[in-house]
């Protein structure tokens, strides 16, 4: 029997948000851009003083071809994509594209939000940090069940961190977990 992949209450409040919509714009533009240059290579007359006169609109549109084509590949590599979280007795679910999963509230022992801040200022090596929940689990092996959704922090730290991409889906999802786990959060 398939594993249920969404809570089956429809009156749970989902809470969503889209990544990668500007990288695709960013794509999407190049496309247009040098691939019109690549079409018409020919269109506009370079100036006496330009370099470009003496360029074969050949090697133009093999150029601006090439551009193009990276705008293609920056369009592929980031297609929006939908994220639907959803809190509820069993646990936090998680819904991206074919891809989902179940955080259980038997596998953690407390959760908190985190909200971002920049870089302390005249420190070197300070990071700026970013919005996310931290789990506490109990168990060692939480991060690789849940690989797809969340990163262990990097100094062998117990605590797992979901990264959200800003403070207000941090804020809609501690809510959320407050009005059904209210022991869990610290």
């Amino acid at each position: 029997m398939p594993e249920q992949t969404w809570p089956a209450d429809p009156e749970t409040p989902v809470i969503e948000y889209r990544t990668g919509r500007w990288a695709f714009i960013g794509g999407l533009a190049l496309f247009v851009v040098f691939g019109l240059a690549a079409v018409f290579p020919d269109v506009g007359h370079p100036s006496a003083s330009s370099r470009a006169k003496n360029m074969p609109p050949a090697a133009a549109s093999f150029l601006f071809g090439a551009l193009a084509l990276s705008g293609l590949m920056v369009m592929i590599g980031s297609v929006p994509r939908m994220h639907r979280f959803a809190v509820d007795q069993r646990g936090l679910w998680w819904r991206a594209g074919r891809k989902a999963d179940l955080i259980a509230w038997e596998e953690l022992r407390a959760v908190r939000g985190r909200e971002p801040r920049p870089p302390v200022k005249g420190a070197p090596n300070s990071k700026p940090v970013l919005p996310a929940l931290v789990f506490t689990p109990t168990d060692g092996r939480f991060a690789t069940r849940h690989s797809v959704l969340v990163k262990p922090l990097p100094d062998a730290h117990p605590e797992v961190e979901l990264r959200l991409p800003n403070f207000a889906t941090v804020r809609q999802l501690t809510q959320e977990i407050t009005r059904v786990r209210p022991d869990l959060l610290h």
